[in-house]
């Protein structure tokens, strides 16, 4: 019998690790549900921000999409949906850029590493600035909001504990001075949009002011 033929070469008990083939017509990377919820999420910020939430419907959504109105309610309840999922979508793509910048500096680079993060966060918001105001500046966005608490305000912070450990500068509170730098690039930064400045100008301005106050005294 086979197993008998087991037990005497004495391979009862050992597992033989499992081939699992990968389904047919499963190519590796995103499912085709995450990226029809992706396409027509671009959709929607395109038609957002160029004539505004009120005036884009479902059926523009869904054309633009290249998908059946019906696939839109499959993955949304209804239009107001699609303001916390954009947003969502606004912060991880924001949240990328900058880590992507950080991340190409030596790692014991602080001045550098600081210098790259505010460059970042201030070029993704100048490029995405109309989808910013439609998901950030809407109605019923509330008047304040805990800053301290998003991911982009603790990623700050978390560079500049880091720094501060290494000596390089001094952050008594890391998470509050990252609010009060991240609140003031948002404010520059919007001021700019206005006034005409560019990019260079206002990370320059940021950086050599950001590293002043938080320089170690002399």
């Amino acid at each position: 019998m086979a197993i008998e033929r087991f037990v005497r070469r004495g391979r009862v008990g050992r597992t033989r690790p499992r081939f699992h083939p990968r389904p047919s017509g499963a190519p590796p990377g995103p499912r085709r549900a995450d990226l029809r919820r992706a396409t027509l999420l671009a959709a929607a910020g395109t038609l957002f921000e160029t004539q505004g939430v009120e005036a884009t419907t479902v059926d523009e959504i869904a054309l633009l999409a290249g998908v059946a109105k019906g696939t839109f309610y499959h993955y949304f309840e209804t239009k107001a949906d699609l303001i916390p999922a954009l947003r969502e979508r606004f912060s991880d793509a924001f949240m990328t850029r900058v880590k992507r910048a950080v991340d190409a500096c030596d790692a014991h680079d602080w001045h550098g590493r600081l210098k790259a993060w505010i460059e970042a966060a201030v070029i993704a918001y100048f490029d995405m600035s109309a989808l910013h105001d439609v998901v950030f500046h809407g109605a019923e966005m509330p008047l304040r909001q805990a800053m301290g608490d998003i991911p982009v305000v603790l990623d700050l912070a978390t560079l500049l504990a880091g720094g501060d450990a290494a000596g390089v500068w001094a952050v008594s509170d890391a998470r509050e001075v990252a609010v009060i730098m991240f609140h003031g690039l948002h404010g520059a930064t919007d001021e700019a949009i206005v006034t005409g400045r560019t990019v260079d100008e206002i990370a320059t301005l940021l950086s050599a002011l950001y590293l002043r106050m938080i320089a170690v005294p002399s």
